[in-house]
């Protein structure tokens, strides 16, 4: 029997929590409950489909931003949350980092978020070099609307990306005259790092051919802020320069051309054997894209599994695992949504050695970590309606906090420093990113304060109250340890390390008196268990 045809009939909360972790950002041990009464495949193909209303976190995108009132220097200067104020220019990073993070947060399908995340480092493109952030969101969601369609579609909607034309520089692939060269940079890391991987199937001269196809390849500006300024942008637009008639007349950029440049090859071009005309033929070369899987499907598939297990199910898992899970891609025809539900339903994702048995990435990290302790979206945004601000975590101060981000912990969200992305597992893991781990579970289970509002109440950079973490009053110091341990899902903590904490925080006899001695007591231990070697697996 292959690795991933046996399928889960029914399983356990602890099995569902392990399926959370991996496939968005953990539920609570409540939420766990009820999802077991469910068979696996009916919670999975929901949670994968994505099927749950996104109208609220929506809704709320207008006032999400809660880092804004008087004496903190962000504008507009004034009391009340705002929508996340992301411009195209670079110097509005920190607040496009904080929009998505946010996202994962509060999303009500997990899923399509974590699944973005994936993506966004499988099809690495870095924000420095694409120098307008509106683009680099854009591309997230793609990421979300395409992530779970077909891996064809998705690789030829990111080719035609303009974010990705400007980071490995389709837009410069231009043949005006016979002397030029196509520029090779995309075609050479489609192959590589998007879709075959190394040296697996294809040599210089597909490469080169490739190159011809992409020739002309280009975006135009969209949704202009500026009217008086053609070169700042919230949008664009995927266009052939082809020598054709101008289409946009009135277009800031290109409305004084009758006819758009002529910057594309003409003839033929040679993929893995198959020639086709660079003309309208091969929709100008958009046909070059599914060469590679009609062509080098099993090389394809084979890298897809590689790249896919290593996130979602183990490292180091064998060729065996690797060539079953080949042969589910290819017998699901690359239907990344089928793919998916195949992997979490199957009994194989399930098995102990899978559980923890990945180091967690930084921004999924402090995510899962914010939507355990942190209230949820219907508790956060309830505040708001009686005159309050919203509860919602201030990840706009928190990842342009000096001392921490996600920047420093290793994972510098929407600008990986190269197209091969950021390695995962234990690439994740050294001395100074785990350092600033520290200091975000101190942000967040410490509840470190961020200063005043003019009213004169505290804001922490991720709100909370510990009391709502405990259904019921725990009697003994180890029940406090068990809660916290439900909540935040570290791998399994050694009895001896557990029992030292405790007598630590508490000394002689357990007492639960809710109040600032009991409060500080809880969230160090919620600290330890965050920082500790466990807290950092999935």
């Amino acid at each position: 029997m292959a690795t991933f045809d046996a399928k889960k009939t029914s399983w356990s909360a602890d099995e569902v929590m392990h399926f959370a972790r991996r496939a968005g950002f953990g539920v609570s041990p409540e939420r766990a409950a009820l999802l077991a009464q469910q068979a696996p495949a009916t919670v999975v193909n929901a949670w994968v489909d994505g099927t749950a209303s996104e109208a609220q976190v929506q809704a709320a995108l207008a006032f999400a931003d809660v880092v804004d009132y008087p004496g903190y220097g962000s504008e507009p200067d004034d009391w009340a949350p705002h929508a996340f104020r992301i411009r195209a220019e670079r110097g509005w990073f920190f607040h496009a980092q904080a929009c998505w993070a946010w996202r994962m947060q509060y999303a009500a399908n997990p899923f399509v978020e974590k699944l973005a995340l994936f993506w966004h480092n499988f099809f690495a493109t870095g924000a420095q070099k694409v120098g307008n952030l509106a683009l680099s969101l854009k591309q997230i969601q793609l990421f979300r609307d395409r992530g779970r369609g077909a891996f064809g579609d998705l690789l030829r909607a990111v080719s035609k990306d303009p974010a990705m034309m400007l980071w490995l520089d389709t837009v410069h692939n231009i043949v005006e005259k016979p002397t030029d060269v196509p520029n090779e940079n995309y075609a050479r890391e489609v192959l590589e790092l998007y879709s075959l991987g190394v040296d697996n199937g294809y040599n210089q001269k597909d490469i080169t051919e490739l190159a011809k196809a992409f020739s002309g390849w280009t975006f135009i500006g969209r949704d202009f802020p500026d009217p008086d300024n053609p070169y700042t942008y919230n949008d664009a637009e995927f266009i052939v320069f082809r020598g054709q008639a101008n289409p946009y007349p009135d277009h800031p950029e290109i409305g004084g051309y009758t006819r758009l440049p002529d910057q594309r090859m003409k003839g033929t071009f040679t993929l893995f054997g198959v020639t086709l005309d660079l003309g309208a033929a091969s929709h100008y070369g958009e046909d070059a894209i599914d060469l590679i899987l009609s062509q080098r499907g099993p090389q394809c598939a084979e890298f897809l599994a590689r790249r896919i297990l290593l996130g979602f199910l183990g490292p180091d898992l064998g060729a065996p695992v690797v060539q079953d899970f080949k042969a589910l891609i290819l017998a699901s025809n690359f239907q990344l949504g089928a793919i998916f539900k195949a992997l979490f339903t199957s009994s194989a994702f399930y098995a102990a050695e899978h559980r923890h048995a990945l180091v967690e990435g930084p921004a999924a990290w402090a995510v899962r970590a914010a939507r355990a302790l942190c209230p949820d979206f219907a508790a956060a945004v309830a505040p708001r309606t009686s005159g309050g601000l919203p509860l919602f975590s201030a990840w706009a101060d928190f990842v342009s906090w000096d001392a921490s981000g996600f920047r420093n912990m290793g994972q510098d969200l929407l600008n990986p420093r190269g197209p091969n992305g950021w390695r995962e597992h234990e690439g994740w893991m050294n001395s100074d990113a785990y350092r600033h781990r520290t200091r975000t579970a101190s942000a967040i289970a410490l509840q470190e304060s961020r200063g005043d509002d003019h009213l004169g109440i505290e804001r922490h950079y991720f709100e909370g109250d510990y009391r709502t973490w405990f259904p019921v009053a725990p009697a003994t110091a180890k029940d406090v340890f068990n809660r916290l341990v439900a909540l935040l899902q570290p791998a399994p903590i050694a009895d001896a390390v557990r029992d030292a904490w405790l007598s630590r925080l508490w000394g002689g006899a357990f007492t639960w008196t809710p109040g600032a001695e009991t409060e500080r007591r809880v969230r160090r231990l919620a600290y330890l268990i965050l920082c500790s070697p466990e807290g950092q697996l999935q």
